[in-house]
């Protein structure tokens, strides 16, 4: 594979593909300013093969494989002859409706993935009722530069690095630059946080935690209530989580989110063990 060297090889690379395509497939869905991002950070690569286009992008000790193909077929076919599937830590993820997917994850199964997470998009919209507040007596400010490496370590503490698209620190730097992460410290610690991404009048929210040690004190709940207060152009808040984490898909739900119908696959290769 090559390195990418600007953002413009990449949109073009997609629009060569869907040219020619019979049925085109992808799971390369990047954001203007991520892409840019990637690439000044020589994070990305790229290698085009009769019908489909590949893109490594490096993450810590692995790669997130990406495609735009012109057909299933053509997928399956490259994907078969990509080396990198035998001998690299990769990741990827299959993104859509749960009954649209069966046949890329079959075949993404038969060229040397393996099944290791699976997301439930939620969705909330900006009318839905908010629950009473639970008395936190705590401030919540926004992160500091300062703060970047203590975010950076309870979230890279709290999230699978291979299903949950954990940031890099210079995106902790963005988002703090943006002013889209909201934390509460206890005693210069820092406590919990609330890290989102506000696009127009989508928001999204990417981590919201609290340190284990400082449960049940109502941090969560004030981050919240907090970043929807924060947020009122916003019409439409969305969150990605783990199918099988019950409590957390409580929580949201609670706050007025709900399945839209959205799917995340997360498959890795085999030099990536359970």
């Amino acid at each position: 594979m090559s390195p990418v060297r600007t953002a413009g090889e990449v949109l073009e690379a997609i629009q060569k593909i869907k040219a020619g395509a019979t049925a085109f497939c992808t799971n390369f869905f990047p954001v203007k300013s991520k892409l840019e991002s990637w690439v000044a950070h020589r994070e990305l690569m790229a290698e085009t093969r009769d019908g489909v286009t590949f893109f490594l992008r490096k993450d810590r000790d692995f790669s997130h494989l990406y495609f735009c193909a012109a057909n299933p077929s053509a997928f399956a076919r490259e994907l078969g002859h990509l080396p990198a599937i035998a001998t690299e830590k990769l990741a990827t993820d299959l993104v859509g409706p749960e009954a649209s997917l069966a046949e890329l994850l079959s075949l993404a199964e038969q060229g040397g993935f393996r099944r290791y997470s699976r997301l439930v998009r939620l969705a909330r919209v900006a009318s839905a009722v908010t629950p009473p507040s639970v008395q936190a007596a705590a401030a919540i400010d926004l992160a500091t530069d300062a703060d970047g490496p203590g975010v950076l370590e309870l979230i890279e503490h709290s999230f699978d690095r291979f299903a949950d698209q954990l940031p890099t620190r210079y995106e902790i730097d963005a988002a703090i630059a943006a002013r889209q992460i909201f934390a509460i410290k206890q005693n210069a610690e820092l406590a919990a946080l609330l890290f989102f991404e506000t696009l127009g009048l989508t928001s999204t929210i990417r981590y919201w935690l609290v340190a284990s040690q400082f449960h049940s004190r109502g941090f969560g709940s004030a981050l919240i209530r907090h970043y929807f207060l924060s947020q009122s152009p916003v019409r439409r808040f969305i969150l990605w989580v783990t199918a099988t984490n019950d409590s957390a898909i409580q929580k949201y739900q609670h706050y007025g989110y709900a399945p839209d119908g959205l799917v995340d696959h997360v498959l890795v290769s085999d030099a990536i063990k359970n």
